[in-house]
């Protein structure tokens, strides 16, 4: 148990001892590394993140990190990100998190987003006045038994992305996400610095679906960088006027497909868990099961 400790912002020079902190806490949880330095130089390092207020740590006399905090904000609200090692960093580091928040963005609403099995983020959490409303999943599928192959609807056919044609996928992005709960348009600056610029970034993973010249669906996907048996598909998105066609099915297959050739063993995602447009149950016919639960809570106002 710490018996000093200070928060103050986070430093460049901080990434590596941020990030050991970071899968430390994961492994406690989960088993796993969850990050690599790379994934947080880019939260640190995008367009609508102020570095030196957003990303705080907590450090004991001595010089280790035992707690990290950021905020990023979407629409009318801050989403909080706070994890550590012990309990009373943690708790001080909740507190420094939501003042820099009232700072960026007065009045906004605050969510935070944890995993199930963090019984002390949760704990933590309640004690300021956080209430659970939602829930998302992790899912995944084994490529161990060859996938079905995917069945397009008639009229449908899909490709990679060619160069120059991000602005495109955007706009199909924003579309086919437009009706999801919390949505906010994002400038394509900020796409563009999470998805294009992303270490990650292979526009061979990117695959379109078109009906003629019309864009009708999008699977967005890349290799994770700390799990190399893993393919992840960070956006799948499907136009609303090209929905019930089982056209996220096809892509969904059509992924795994593709994976599968490269020789991976497993394709993972995350969604919300309340999706309007019944995305788990896509992605369950599709043969993928919930392998993590993740809450997210709000801050009770009042």
């Amino acid at each position: 148990m710490s018996e000093a400790f200070t928060i103050r912002p986070a430093r460049m020079e901080d990434v590596d001892a941020a990030t050991e902190l970071l899968n430390e806490h994961s492994r406690r949880l989960h088993g796993v590394d969850d990050q690599v330095p790379s994934d947080l130089l880019q939260y640190w390092e995008s367009p609508d993140v102020d570095f030196e207020r957003d990303v705080l740590v907590s450090e004991e006399t001595g010089g280790s990190l035992v707690g990290y905090a950021d905020l990023g904000i979407h629409g009318e609200h801050v989403w909080l990100d706070v994890r550590g090692l012990e309990r009373e960093p943690q708790r001080a580091l909740i507190d420094a998190i939501q003042e820099r928040a009232g700072e960026r963005k007065p009045g906004a609403g605050l969510l935070a987003y944890i995993s199930e099995s963090d019984e002390l983020a949760r704990d933590l959490y309640e004690q300021a006045g956080y209430r659970l409303t939602r829930h998302s999943y992790r899912m995944e599928i084994s490529l161990d038994v060859a996938p079905p192959p995917p069945q397009w609807p008639e009229g449908f056919a899909v490709r990679t992305m060619r160069p120059g044609e991000e602005e495109r996928v955007y706009e199909a992005h924003m579309a086919s996400f437009a009706d999801t709960w919390m949505f906010a348009t994002e400038p394509f600056e900020v796409w563009s610095h999470w998805l294009v610029k992303d270490t990650g970034f292979d526009p061979r993973l990117w695959f379109l679906a078109e009906a003629g010249d019309e864009l009708a669906g999008i699977a967005m996907t890349r290799v994770s960088e700390n799990e190399p048996d893993l393919a992840w598909v960070r956006i799948l998105g499907v136009l609303p006027e090209f929905r019930r066609r089982g056209l996220a099915q096809a892509l969904l297959r059509h992924t795994f497909e593709e994976y599968a050739r490269r020789g991976f063993a497993r394709v993972g995602l995350g969604v919300d868990a309340e999706n309007p447009t019944g995305a788990v149950r896509v992605y369950e016919r599709a043969g993928m099961h919930v392998s993590r639960t993740n809450l997210i809570l709000e801050k009770v106002q009042g």
